[in-house]
């Protein structure tokens, strides 16, 4: 899909997914906030004071009313937790078998370690078609390893190893999307913006074997 005209485009199905649940939550909210709004004018001129009624009668309680009011936004927030962690935890156990891209954040800079041995700095590489697994984690501080167009992000932590994966579609292959570092880390911070550039995986693998090769060949002569 190619996004809209406020989202980017959604590499993903988990990603269109994820934004088929932020359009249902925004239409909820459109619903009661026009809902709101409508009633709350309404009532300011139904019940305004005016000189025949200028003191309000008196209005006890609806305990009916008070629990359909509880009941359904309570049902509403429970559903939006669901799919939320539903998504979340989809997100982070990969199939069988994926390609593993070890991430490593440094101050500040992006670093990518690929099954072969290719190691590249601010040059992501993914297969379309294919199940790929980030293994993320963080060579000083804190970092947020953030891909916009798949609707993911996770931190980056020293010590610690984070992970998500992604399928993106045949359809995006040849386009480069950005992968931006989305927490705070220091000077260099706003400069700290990877690319991803989505290839066949013929083309993938082809890549990995000339870097491969040039790797080799720099690290003899040096």
């Amino acid at each position: 899909m190619g996004g809209s005209t406020w989202l980017p485009a959604a590499l993903t199905h988990m990603s269109q997914s994820v934004d088929g649940l932020f359009y249902w939550v925004l239409g909820v909210i459109t619903f009661f906030f026009v809902l709101v709004e409508v009633l709350l004018v309404g009532f300011l001129v139904r019940y305004r004071r005016t000189k025949q009624n200028l003191v309000g009668a008196a209005v006890h309680g609806n305990n009916k009313l008070e629990i359909l009011w509880t009941l359904i936004p309570a049902l509403i927030l429970v559903a939006i937790g669901v799919f939320s962690v539903k998504y979340v935890y989809a997100d982070q156990i990969a199939p069988a078998k994926p390609v593993v891209i070890q991430v490593i954040g440094h101050e500040w800079q992006w670093e990518f370690k690929y099954p072969n041995g290719v190691d590249t700095v601010n040059d992501l590489r993914v297969p379309a078609g294919q199940n790929v697994l980030f293994d993320i984690t963080s060579a000083d501080v804190i970092h947020g390893f953030d891909i916009p167009a798949v609707r993911l992000q996770q931190d980056a932590v020293p010590g610690r190893r984070t992970q998500f994966w992604v399928n993106v579609e045949s359809q995006f292959v040849g386009q480069t999307f950005d992968v931006p570092c989305d927490q705070f880390c220091g000077p260099g911070h706003p400069t700290m913006v990877a690319k991803m550039q989505v290839m066949s995986p013929a083309a993938y693998q082809s890549w990995l074997q000339t870097e491969k090769q040039q790797q080799n060949s720099t690290s003899s002569n040096s």
